[in-house]
C-alpha cells in the first residue's frame, strides 16, 4: 500500500510539474506575440483660412468726372446815365415842344373828305418825336408820317451802349361821318409797343416810351429791357378780353382797318405785360 501510494504521489507531482511547464510556456508564447498596435497620434498642421467678418466687395473704378462746361449768358452792361432829375428836365422840355407842334404846320395837319361827298371827315397829322439820350442828355428831333413814325428813324442815331427815352405825338386825329360819333385814340397803340420791342431785340436800350396827345402817357417794363414782342402782346390782349368778357377791337369801315380801343384797353394790357403805365404822372397800372 505504501509503495503504491508513493508511486501515485510521485506521478501526481510529475503531472503537476508538467502542467506548470505547459501553462508557463503558453504565457511566454503570449508575451512573445506582437503587441497590439497603439494608434499613433499624428500631429498635422491644419492651414485654416480665417473667414473675414466683412466680405470685401470689388468696386468698379470711379468714373472720371469731366468738369462741365458752363454756358453763361453775359448780361448786357447797364449803360451809365445822367441823373433822373436831369433826364426829367430834358423830357419836360421835349414834351412841351411836341405839344406846341401837334397842330402846327410842322405836323402838316389836314382835314380830308375821303368819300368825295363832304359827308365824312378825317383829321390827321404827321407824328413827331424826340429821341433823348439818357447817357449823354442829347436829344434829336424826328418827323414821321401820317399815323406813324418808322422806328428806323429812331434807331439811326442810337447806340447800343447808351440808354434812351422815346417821345412821340399822337395827334388829335379823329374820324367823323354824319350821324356818327367822333372816334379818336390818344394813348399808345399796340404798334408802338411792338416797335419798341423790336428795337430791344436789336440790342438797343429803351427806358421809357412816351406819347404826347391829350395827356402825357408814359409806359415802361418793370424789368429792364423787358419789352414784349408782337406775339406776346396779342396773347396778352386775348387773355384780357377773355377775363373781362369783352372785345377791345373794332373795324373802321371808312379807313378800312381794324383798331384796338387802346384808351380803355391799355391799363389792363399794361398790367398783363408787367409794365408801369402813367397818365400825367398818375399811375394807371
Amino acid at each position: 500500500m505504501n509503495s503504491k501510494g508513493e508511486f501515485i504521489m510521485r506521478n501526481a507531482a510529475i503531472f503537476f510539474l508538467i502542467l506548470l511547464l505547459v501553462i508557463g510556456g503558453c504565457l511566454d508564447s503570449r508575451q512573445q506575440q506582437s503587441p497590439v498596435p497603439i494608434p499613433a497620434t499624428i500631429e498635422t498642421t491644419r492651414v485654416v483660412t480665417a473667414i473675414p467678418t466683412e466680405i470685401p466687395v470689388t468696386k468698379s473704378p470711379e468714373p472720371t468726372l469731366v468738369p462741365a462746361t458752363l454756358v453763361t449768358t453775359t448780361p448786357r452792361p447797364i449803360p451809365a446815365t445822367i441823373s433822373e432829375e436831369a433826364l426829367n428836365a430834358r423830357l419836360v422840355d421835349a414834351r412841351n415842344k411836341l405839344t406846341n407842334l401837334i397842330d402846327s404846320d410842322v405836323a402838316d395837319t389836314v382835314i380830308i373828305h375821303p368819300d368825295g361827298q363832304q359827308g365824312c371827315e378825317i383829321k390827321k397829322s404827321r407824328e413827331l418825336g424826340y429821341l433823348i439820350d439818357a447817357t449823354t442828355g442829347e436829344s434829336v428831333f424826328i418827323k414821321g408820317d401820317y399815323w406813324s413814325i418808322d422806328s428806323g428813324l429812331f434807331a439811326n442815331p442810337m447806340r447800343k451802349d447808351h440808354e434812351y427815352v422815346i417821345l412821340h405825338t399822337h395827334p388829335r386825329m379823329w374820324t367823323s361821318c354824319p350821324g356818327s360819333m367822333i372816334i379818336s385814340l390818344y394813348t399808345f397803340s399796340t404798334g408802338d409797343l411792338e416797335a419798341t420791342a423790336n428795337l430791344t431785340e436789336q440790342g438797343y436800350h429803351i427806358r421809357y416810351l412816351v406819347a404826347i396827345s391829350d395827356q402825357e402817357y408814359r409806359i415802361y417794363p418793370k424789368v429792364r429791357d423787358g419789352w414784349k414782342n408782337e406775339t406776346k402782346i396779342r396773347q396778352a390782349v386775348g387773355r384780357v378780353e377773355r377775363r373781362l368778357g369783352t372785345s377791345f377791337t373794332y373795324y373802321d369801315l371808312l379807313l378800312n382797318r381794324e383798331f384796338y380801343d387802346v384808351d380803355n384797353l391799355m391799363p389792363f394790357l399794361a398790367k398783363e405785360l408787367n409794365y408801369t403805365y402813367t397818365a400825367n404822372g398818375h399811375v394807371l397800372a
